[in-house]
């Protein structure tokens, strides 16, 4: 029996477990090398390599929600009074940001359609920077090819993650490249504030998701817990190990999300995914320079509230590579809330309300025949 086969015959809690192993010995490894954002650049890479060989790798979905309150109490604790007052810049790049989601989507569409000959279905929900989960939804929905929307979508967040903090840093504006982001340093909570910003998380996280917020779990803590710190009720951040194994198993998630990929998908969809990208970045990177220029913000950080990544995934890498993570979360949630709102409407408008399978079919008349009677003689 090969190792492949032995790996698949194993009960599905102990893959979960080796699939974890494998993302921290990635993370410890980019760790090691000083990688930006290397605990869950590290996990990503691992876990994928592992999905892509074929090897089964699993994430218990328990473990991602309580993954993503964990995370959102700590990008809470992020919040100074100084991030409150440099809100009044906002307006002027949520504006920007809006401009640019046309474009972004516009010149993508035109790339996949006319390089890659994709049809315009499948362009319009794989040209969406961002809202995963809601694009992926629809897309199932849809008369279109989901697994090339989620395979270029997959691929796009992987990019992100794995190479924007180099990039950052080769570019000289990432603002830091530690291990643990620099809010991380501040002192350990006291025994009661950390039952405050634990109590105060689970809830906020609950009525979120119940409220259908976007990314609530992460949402709802990051803001109950941005007011505690940014009015100094509370002071203090969680345990750095506990987000260490945050960053892995949000790596391990991502990473996951490979499983079950063919190599012939692989091979037909690999160079569309990175024209894509490539595309997105470069149509959101110049937006975010002419909103950092007009609005007077750093520039990193505006280049990753722009970037056309998951809302968690570029709030929590904005956290880890030393930047202003509200800033990063309110540009990454309007955006959100544009693409799951209007989508549906602009693919009603381009392709009409045959668009989606569950779309009521006007049924045909059937055309009947009377029998004449015959005569009576």
């Amino acid at each position: 029996m090969s190792l492949l086969d032995s790996w698949r015959r194993l009960p599905r809690l102990v893959i979960a477990l080796l699939t974890l192993c494998f993302a921290a010995l990635g993370g410890a490894a980019f760790d090691f090398y000083d990688l930006p954002a290397g605990w869950l650049a590290g996990a990503l890479v691992a876990v994928s390599t592992l999905a892509l060989s074929g090897l089964p790798v699993y994430v218990p979905d328990l473990l991602r929600r309580i993954v993503f309150v964990v995370l959102g109490i700590s990008l809470g604790a992020a919040i100074t009074p100084e991030t409150v007052a440099g809100i009044r810049t906002w307006p002027i790049t949520l504006a920007l940001l809006a401009l640019s989601l046309p474009v972004t989507m516009g010149a993508v569409m035109l790339y996949l359609h006319y390089v890659s000959k994709w049809n315009y279905r499948e362009t319009l929900y794989a040209s969406a920077p961002g809202a995963l989960s809601a694009v992926l939804a629809m897309a199932s929905d849809a008369k279109v090819d989901v697994r090339m929307v989620a395979f270029v979508q997959t691929v796009r967040v992987f990019l992100l993650i794995a190479a924007l903090p180099g990039m950052l840093l080769a570019a000289g504006l990432s603002a830091s490249v530690g291990t643990i982001p620099p809010s991380a340093g501040i002192h350990a909570a006291t025994p009661s504030d950390t039952l405050i910003m634990v109590g105060t998380g689970i809830a906020s996280a609950l009525l979120a998701e119940r409220l259908r917020v976007p990314g609530g779990l992460l949402i709802g803590p990051m803001l109950v817990n941005g007011i505690l710190h940014g009015t100094g009720y509370v002071q203090g951040n969680i345990p750095a190990f506990l987000l260490i194994g945050s960053f892995v198993v949000l790596g391990a998630f991502t990473g996951a999300r490979f499983a079950g990929t063919t190599a012939a998908m692989i091979k037909k969809l690999l160079v569309d995914s990175i024209g894509a990208f490539i595309v997105a970045l470069l149509v959101c990177v110049a937006f975010a320079l002419l909103a950092a220029w007009l609005a007077g913000e750093n520039v990193a950080k505006t280049i990753v509230a722009f970037a056309p990544g998951g809302l968690e995934a570029m709030t929590i890498l904005a956290f880890m590579i030393g930047l202003d993570p509200a800033f990063v979360g309110a540009h990454h949630l309007a955006r959100f809330l544009l693409i799951a709102t209007l989508l549906p409407f602009v693919a009603r408008g381009m392709f009409g309300k045959a668009t989606y399978t569950g779309a009521k079919a006007v049924p045909a008349k059937k055309k009947t025949t009377r029998k004449r009677k015959k005569k009576q003689p």
